[in-house]
C-alpha cells in the first residue's frame, strides 16, 4: 500500500498537467475562434478615426453587442496591405487608393466619406513661405494616395517643373512630422492632429486641402463583409456605435477619454490643448464628384485604364 501511494501520487500530477494543458489549448483554441468571428478594423491616429476609439473605449460597441478588434498602423500604405491580405475587415483609406486597389481585382467598397484634410508644412528652419519656394526642395508623402495627387496640385499652382521638386516616399506619418521636426525634410503632407503639433513647434503650413474643398478621405469594406450575413449585421452595429460616438464627441462628452486616446496616439498634451476637434457628421456616402477627382488623377498617372469606371465604388447599404 505505501507503494502506491507514491504512484498514485504521481499519476495525479500527471494527469493534472494534461487537464491544464489540455485547458490551456482549448481556451486558446476558443479565443482564436473568437477573433475569427469578431469584425476587425484598421485604423490611423488621425481624428478621422477618434469615433471609433471612442466608441470602443466608451464600450458602445460593447453596448450594442458588437465584438470588434481594431488595429492601429501609423502608415496609410499598411492598412491597405492588411486590407488586401484580408487580415482586416474594414479599413481607413482615401478614394484614390481604393479606387486603384479595387480596378487591380481588390473586392471592395468605401462605404463612409471621412472629412480628415491634409496641410502642407514646412520646416521653421528653411525659408519656404510660399508653394513657389518648394523648388529643389524635399517634400514628403505617400505615392499613389492623397498626398500624391495634393503635391501634384501644388506643383501645378506654383507653375514649377514637376521635376524640380523631390518627394521622398515616408509614409509613416509620426516619421513624417518627426523628420520634419528635425529638418530631415524640407516640408511634409500632415493630418490632424500633426498638423496642430508641427505649427506649435513653429513649422509653418503653405497649403490646405481644405481651401479647394477636396474630401479625399474614406474607409472601406471588403466585400466578403457585405454578402456575409454575420459580418453585415456587425458593419451595422459598427456605424451605429460610430454614429453614437459622434454625438457625444460632438456633446463634449468623456473629455477625460478624448484625451486619453489622443495621447495614445501620442500627441503632445499641450497639442491637445491646442487641438480643435471638429463637429463630426454622422456617418455619410462618399460623394461621386470627389470619386471623380480620384480617377482624373489615376487616369492622369496611367494608374488604372480606360475600362475602369469606378461605378462600383461607392457601396452604402449600412447608411440609413
Amino acid at each position: 500500500m505505501k507503494k502506491l501511494i507514491p504512484l498514485l501520487l504521481l499519476l495525479g500530477i500527471v494527469c493534472g498537467c494534461h487537464s491544464g494543458q489540455n485547458d490551456t489549448a482549448t481556451s486558446q483554441t476558443e479565443k482564436t475562434r473568437q477573433d475569427s468571428l469578431a469584425l476587425k478594423v484598421a485604423l490611423m491616429p488621425t481624428l478621422d478615426c477618434l469615433p471609433f476609439y471612442y466608441a470602443q473605449r466608451c464600450g458602445l460597441f460593447k453596448e450594442l453587442g458588437l465584438d470588434i478588434r481594431l488595429q492601429t498602423f501609423n502608415a496609410q500604405m499598411d492598412c491597405d496591405t492588411a486590407f488586401a491580405r484580408r487580415h482586416v475587415d474594414v479599413s481607413y483609406t482615401d478614394l484614390i487608393r481604393a479606387a486603384w486597389m479595387q480596378s487591380k481585382g481588390t473586392g471592395l467598397y468605401v462605404f463612409m466619406q471621412a472629412d480628415g484634410h491634409h496641410e502642407l508644412l514646412t520646416a521653421k528652419s528653411r525659408r519656404i513661405r510660399q508653394t513657389k519656394h518648394l523648388k529643389e526642395r524635399m517634400v514628403a508623402m505617400a505615392r499613389h494616395s492623397v498626398t500624391d495627387l495634393l503635391l501634384d496640385t501644388v506643383v501645378g499652382q506654383a507653375r514649377l517643373e514637376p521635376s524640380t521638386v523631390y518627394h521622398p516616399q515616408i509614409n509613416d506619418i509620426r516619421l513624417r512630422y518627426d523628420m520634419l521636426n528635425n529638418a530631415t525634410i524640407d516640408a511634409a503632407f500632415l493630418p490632424e492632429p500633426y498638423v496642430t503639433q508641427a505649427k506649435l513647434k513653429g513649422h509653418r503650413s503653405i497649403y490646405d486641402s481644405r481651401k479647394p474643398h477636396m474630401r479625399l478621405m474614406a474607409f472601406m469594406v471588403s466585400s466578403d463583409a457585405v454578402t456575409d450575413k454575420r459580418k453585415s449585421e456587425q458593419m451595422r452595429l459598427l456605424l451605429q456605435g460610430y454614429n453614437k460616438a459622434v454625438e457625444q464627441i460632438n456633446r463634449k462628452e468623456q473629455t477625460d477619454s478624448i484625451r486619453n486616446i489622443l495621447l495614445g496616439y501620442p500627441v503632445e498634451p499641450e497639442t491637445i490643448d491646442s487641438l480643435k476637434i471638429p463637429a463630426y457628421p454622422q456617418a455619410q456616402k462618399a460623394e461621386k464628384g470627389n470619386v471623380a477627382t480620384a480617377l482624373r488623377f489615376l487616369t492622369y498617372r496611367h494608374l488604372i485604364t480606360p475600362e475602369y469606371t469606378g461605378d462600383t465604388l461607392i457601396h452604402t447599404p449600412f447608411i440609413l
